[in-house]
């Protein structure tokens, strides 16, 4: 028995979107939903922000300098223009040159005697304060001190007394300052009393030997070398 199957022609509808938007009571015309999704990544503008850039704070009123000195010049007078010149202060540190024909005032028992050494000496080192011109004269009175070896190895020192005549070109390395500060220091309590009593050492005592100054040097001998002389060579005997 054939079953004929009745095509039912009446057609399905399925509900759409509309269809539930008409039948929603809550419905507003124009309205829209959006959905906020988080952003993945930095914000803009969040980036890192370049970092200012460290500065070394450097003291100007202090720097280093070399001077260059010709021939047959005063080192003292050359050195104390420049700083007029340039209303700055020097302080010498090291020097390398010759000089010639220096006068020294060497600590020794007759106060303020000099010498004089002729010829030509190599500077080994020297110190030297030149202030500002703007310094009182009695600070600014700086002598200067060097160390010179002659050409037979001896080696003599002190306060350069008059002109200090380069033999040749000097150079003079030394730092500079513009505003120097002074103080004035006074005695501690106590220390003014001990300098008025010096204290004696008595027989009785323990016999250790009194303590010697830092500042009390022997007074400097000036030493000279012989000079080398050959010997002739002795006679040929047959």
């Amino acid at each position: 028995m054939k079953r004929k199957l009745v095509e039912d022609h009446t057609t399905m509808f399925s509900p759409s979107a509309a269809d539930y938007q008409e039948g929603d009571p809550h419905r507003s015309d124009g309205a829209t939903i959006e959905i906020l999704r988080r952003p993945r990544g930095r914000p803009p503008g969040s980036r890192n922000k370049p970092k200012p850039p460290v500065f070394v704070t450097r003291d100007a009123n202090m720097s280093p300098y070399v001077l260059e000195l010709p021939g047959g010049v005063d080192i003292v007078d050359s050195t104390a223009r420049f700083c007029r010149k340039q209303s700055v202060g020097l302080c010498l540190l090291s020097c390398n040159g010759a000089v010639t024909n220096v006068t020294l005032r060497q600590s020794s028992a007759t106060p303020g005697a000099t010498v004089t050494f002729h010829g030509r000496f190599d500077i080994l080192s020297i110190s030297a304060t030149v202030l500002p011109p703007g310094a009182t004269a009695a600070a600014a009175a700086g002598p200067f001190a060097v160390t010179v070896a002659g050409p037979q190895g001896q080696v003599v020192g002190g306060h350069v007394v008059g002109p200090l005549v380069s033999a040749g070109t000097i150079y003079l390395v030394g730092v500079n300052f513009s505003n120097p500060s002074f103080h004035r220091l006074q005695p501690m309590d106590g220390q003014e009393g001990d300098r008025d009593s010096p204290k004696t050492n008595s027989g009785s005592g323990s016999g250790g030997a009194e303590p010697t100054s830092l500042y009390s040097y022997p007074p400097n001998d000036v030493v000279w070398a012989p000079a080398t002389r050959h010997q002739p060579p002795p006679p040929y005997c047959s």
